[in-house]
Formats: C-alpha cells, sequence, structure tokens
C-alpha cells in the first residue's frame, strides 16, 4: 500500500512558506481589490520587514531552456 504523506512534509522550508502565504493574504485583505502592482509590491515589502522575513527585491534571473539561456525576467521578490 502506498504511503500518504501530508503535502506540508513536502515543503522544504514548510513554516516559512507558510508565514509568506499568509502574509500574502493579509496584505490583500488590508489593500483590497483594484490597484496596481507596484503598490501590493510596496506593501507586501512592508509587511515582510514587519514580520522579519529577510528578502530581495526586483532581483534577475535567467530562464533556461535545455543547454541555453532564452531569456531574462526580474522576480518581484527573492525570499
Amino acid at each position: 500500500m502506498p504511503q500518504v504523506v501530508s503535502k506540508k512534509q513536502n515543503l522544504i522550508y514548510a513554516e516559512l512558506s507558510y508565514k509568506i502565504v499568509g502574509i500574502l493574504y493579509e496584505t490583500y485583505n488590508e489593500l483590497g481589490y483594484g490597484y496596481k502592482e507596484i503598490y501590493y509590491q510596496r506593501a507586501l515589502a512592508n509587511n515582510f520587514k514587519k514580520c522579519g522575513i529577510l528578502f530581495k527585491e526586483q532581483v534577475p534571473a535567467k530562464i533556461k531552456h535545455e543547454n541555453g539561456i532564452i531569456g531574462g525576467i526580474y522576480l518581484d521578490f527573492l525570499i
């Protein structure tokens, strides 16, 4: 019989992941719907700082496919 493993056990940083998701919901509930992305990003940064979560903003990242780089993006947050 296959072993059933909870999703929480599959997460590498379960506690941090749940904390981040909670901050995301809290921030959305504080601001509500309809603002530009930049305002949610600023509010999230404030809430991450308030909760002691270390992060970097607008971090460049490469998009890789097979053996090469096909482009790049900026990550809103790197935690």
